[in-house]
């Protein structure tokens, strides 16, 4: 897994990709001094709040934002472990 920080150019926001993945940005908020995390996908409900949170450094805004990319959308993610059972299963007892 790669991520990669792209500089924006000021130095004030970064562009996040893992994978040659755009998986959001990162930006300061130069009122509060902090790092915030915009996403390029949908979080869940739950994960909201992650918006909101401030970070000290552009670094580990961005690894929150990697973290939160591999628990939702990574390749890694099959609907039995979100379901508990998988798509397939389901339909087949729709029939």
């Amino acid at each position: 897994m790669k991520v990669n920080f792209k500089d924006s150019g000021d130095k004030m926001s970064y562009q996040i990709s893992v994978d040659e993945i755009y998986v959001g940005d990162v930006k300061l908020n130069i009122f509060k001094q902090k790092w915030f995390v915009y996403p390029n996908f949908k979080a869940e409900w739950g994960f909201d709040d992650i918006k909101t949170q401030g970070f000290c450094s552009s670094y580990k805004a961005g690894k929150k934002l990697v973290g939160l990319y591999n628990f939702f959308l990574s390749d890694n993610f099959e609907e039995e472990q979100r379901f508990g059972i998988s798509l397939d299963e389901v339909l087949s007892f729709l029939r």
